[in-house]
């Protein structure tokens, strides 16, 4: 199948606040100049078409009249199984261990509930996705920021003795890592990787992890799961997917978790099932 890279697509009058939406939310930017185009380049969704698959396959199931109550299908976790297998390597993966995300900001506010009080600290490094800003100290939480610094060749790298430091004078208990980064698109060697997990594990720090940006790896590198680097790294890690940047989905709803340990499982499912903000519908509460 061709996947289209090329065609320019007209966006507007579809919703779509890349182009439609200028000063939207009182941070986007404005519009242009008189005789100037808005270019669609601030927001994080792609001009190219959604892989032809999707969509025919949700208009397919369109055609079928009713859009009651519903249980999730074996094929959902089938499916994100054989992907991060597949793709990423990551093993012993099973069904028990993934669960349904309405978004991915959202699985990273329950991960906070279920770890952390209202007034905490949380380690982010900067510089920092304006999500993580907004929903971190919008669910009351206290954003305490690890800056990257560029080496010698202009490569963004984490600061170990600043997260170390840190982490200490603020009593943090709970991380979040973006992996790959953004808005700097390190894709983090296995090597820094585990280097970070070390000071995690040290400090007892559990760690809110973020891989929506895992399947767009450009050149020879490799994304590596948070999760893979270690047994403990395993043991205190919420890792966060989605669809939504690998196939141009950003406006659907529906992301997942991986969590492989049974305590932290439970801990996140629970939170994040108080508001029921999370649930597919009413029947997967009780899935």
């Amino acid at each position: 199948m061709r996947y289209d890279f090329t065609s320019i697509i007209d966006r507007r009058g579809m919703d779509a606040i890349a182009v439609d939406g200028p000063g939207y939310g009182g941070w986007a930017p404005g519009g242009p100049k008189e005789g100037f185009d808005i270019i669609p380049m601030w927001v994080a969704d792609m001009n190219f078409p959604t892989c032809p698959t999707i969509q025919e396959a949700i208009i397919e199931r369109t055609k079928h009249p009713m859009f009651g109550y519903f249980d999730v299908r074996n094929e959902y976790y089938d499916s994100i199984i054989r992907w991060q297998s597949e793709r990423h390597g990551m093993t012993d993966l099973t069904k028990k261990c993934i669960g349904y995300e309405n978004g991915v900001l959202g699985g990273v506010v329950s991960a906070l509930n279920a770890f952390a009080c209202p007034g905490d600290a949380v380690l982010v490094h900067s510089p920092t996705y304006i999500g993580f800003t907004g929903s971190i100290e919008g669910a009351g939480y206290r954003i305490v920021l690890s800056p990257l610094k560029q080496d010698e060749s202009g490569v963004w790298r984490m600061d170990y003795d600043d997260m170390d430091r840190k982490i200490k004078e603020n009593h943090i208990h709970v991380a979040v890592f973006c992996n790959p980064h953004n808005p700097c698109g390190r894709v983090w060697t296995e090597e820094e990787i585990r280097d970070a997990l070390e000071i995690y594990r040290r400090n007892e720090v559990i760690v809110i992890d973020d891989e929506i940006w895992s399947d767009i790896i450009l050149g020879n590198h490799r994304h590596v799961p948070t999760q893979m680097v270690s047994e403990d790294a395993r043991c205190r890690t919420v890792s966060l997917f989605a669809p939504s940047k690998t196939f141009n989905l950003a406006g659907l709803v529906g992301s997942y978790h991986i969590i492989y340990d049974a305590y932290l499982r439970d801990r996140v499912r629970s939170a994040s099932a108080k508001s029921h903000y999370n649930a597919m519908n009413v029947l997967s509460m009780h899935v």
